[in-house]
């Protein structure tokens, strides 16, 4: 056995027996009902069957773009816990909706540039430390091998959205994005993803793609892990 094969066993060895050994201290639990599982996975098979796939919906912005909205499922449980636990700031929950993202829509099989994560204001992302759409973004980034770019900023100290009612939410982040110079040149004629964690109306959505927009780009599609229905 040459050298280059006997590091590459025992690199294959030590990582099985990392794996053992996290799999023995830290064993795989599902986030929904706390039930262990015998494989790592984000929930167990039947919280996984509860998350029902919800079609795509255009999100008219302008006459010329109008934007497809990918979602895994209704904002409800079991995702909705996941959603939530920003208020925490939790990582491993924001890694668990990338992963959802990318094993449970067609992004997996689209065309994919640059991934725009919705951003937060600088004040709001002191305060939670990080940024749950950004961290989505990085994971899809990791699988798609598209390029995560942070050139569009929040300019304005904005309301949360859930503090709006219906009306209000579009006057609320209306004009409160900003790409900077060299995102314009950056994302002409390029494929963009818009990622978010939650869409209610789509009005944030709407407000980020009318400012991509100016960079001229080849398509812009938005995804999100959840989409709030109406009843």
């Amino acid at each position: 056995m040459n050298i280059k094969k006997l590091i590459g066993a025992l690199f294959a060895y030590f990582y099985k027996l990392y794996d053992f050994v996290a799999f023995a201290v830290y064993p795989p639990y599902c986030v929904q009902c706390r039930k262990f599982l015998g494989k790592r996975s984000v929930f167990c098979d039947d919280c996984m069957l509860s998350i029902q796939p919800i079609v795509t919906v255009p999100l008219h912005v302008t006459k010329k773009w109008i934007v497809p909205v990918i979602a895994v499922s209704a904002y409800k449980e079991p995702l909705k816990r996941l959603i939530l636990a920003k208020g925490r700031s939790d990582y491993v929950a924001a890694y668990h909706l990338g992963q959802l993202i990318w094993e449970r829509t067609s992004i997996c099989n689209a065309t994919i540039d640059y991934i725009v994560p919705i951003p937060l204001y600088w004040r709001r992302y002191a305060r939670r430390g990080y940024n749950q759409a950004e961290q989505i973004a990085q994971f899809i980034a990791k699988k798609s091998g598209g390029l995560v770019s942070k050139k569009l900023k929040r300019m304005k100290n904005t309301k949360f959205q859930s503090q709006c009612n219906g009306k209000e939410r579009a006057s609320n982040v209306r004009d409160s994005f900003s790409l900077f110079v060299k995102g314009k040149n950056q994302f002409k004629n390029k494929h963009i993803l818009l990622v978010d964690d939650l869409m209610t109306t789509g009005s944030t959505l709407s407000s980020a793609v009318r400012e991509l927009i100016k960079s001229n780009p080849a398509s812009i599609t938005a995804v999100v892990a959840c989409r709030v229905t109406q009843s």
